[in-house]
């Protein structure tokens, strides 16, 4: 049992890092036993995004690096992937949310757009800064929790996210951050795929990655989509977040370009190609 004195101190010591809402639901409950068990669910929440944070700072030195020798051509599968999607040659404000080594960000840059770029890694933003610096583009690159983004409501076009839903304990918390940055009838597109599964359906059982499944052996059964990742599952949340107009499809032209530059990597990771789901921000009514 925790005392709330005890609570207290542990409460200060990682207030910090709750978003503005639970360190205030903290602070006003701090004394009861319905506080304390509050309290506990988001230190448990907290030791799980200590335990992802690790693993993708570690990947950082290595991740997507197999396919730096073909950046150029990588752009224009996306280039060619925003232009059907926006469909405007206006400038538009996007922001791509666990930006990693900041791929789309920058090809949507590379096209005149305004973007930021947010994730948990300190290590994966500096690599996304050397990106865009070797592509000359200007891209807005800043740490933040993809379930407490640190970014004002409604000024936003685009949201998207590319194999970021999959890693999140609380992926409600993204798609109500996501309603909350864009612009009424604004898009999100998130991208993912199914990771864990073997073709015949089966669950894999470990990881290419030895350092993966170390850390991700306690927090990987407390991922809602790190199971059953479906394109219609991230759909009906989609829509049960105030999103509309949605629709889905496999990225057949990306999913080319992964296993013609990488075919053994692309043979282990991918049982079908990766799936991107579209949605718009329903318009409120004045």
């Amino acid at each position: 049992m925790i005392y709330p004195d005890e609570l207290a101190v542990i409460t200060s010591k990682f207030e910090l890092e709750l978003s503005e809402t639970d360190r205030n639901k903290v602070h006003e409950n701090v004394s009861t036993v319905s506080g304390r068990d509050f309290f506990m669910s988001i230190f448990e929440g907290l030791k799980m995004k200590d335990k992802i944070l690790e693993y993708w700072d570690f990947r950082s030195s290595d991740y997507h690096t197999e396919y730096a020798h073909c950046m150029d051509e990588e752009m224009d599968v996306w280039k060619s992937v925003f232009s059907e999607i926006l469909l405007t040659d206006k400038k538009v404000r996007a922001v791509e949310v666990g930006t990693g080594p900041g791929i789309l960000a920058i090809s949507l840059a590379a096209m005149g757009h305004d973007v930021t770029g947010v994730d948990l890694s300190e290590n994966m933003l500096e690599k996304a800064a050397a990106n865009a610096r070797e592509k000359g583009v200007n891209v807005l690159l800043m740490r933040g929790d993809a379930e407490d983004i640190p970014l004002k409501d409604g000024e936003y076009d685009f949201v998207l996210s590319k194999y970021l839903l999959w890693t999140l304990p609380q992926p409600d918390k993204f798609l109500g951050e996501c309603c909350r940055l864009l612009k009424d009838g604004g898009i999100m597109m998130i991208i993912d795929g199914l990771w864990f599964h073997n073709p015949d359906g089966t669950e894999k059982k470990s990881s290419r990655y030895e350092r993966f499944d170390e850390l991700y052996g306690d927090v990987k059964p407390n991922l809602p989509f790190a199971k059953e990742n479906t394109p219609e599952r991230i759909a009906d949340l989609a829509e049960s977040h105030g999103f509309e107009d949605l629709t889905w499809r496999f990225l057949d032209d990306y999913d080319a370009f992964l296993e013609r530059n990488d075919p053994s990597g692309h043979a282990a990771a991918y049982i079908k190609p990766p799936h991107m789901i579209l949605a718009k921000k329903k318009v409120r009514n004045s």
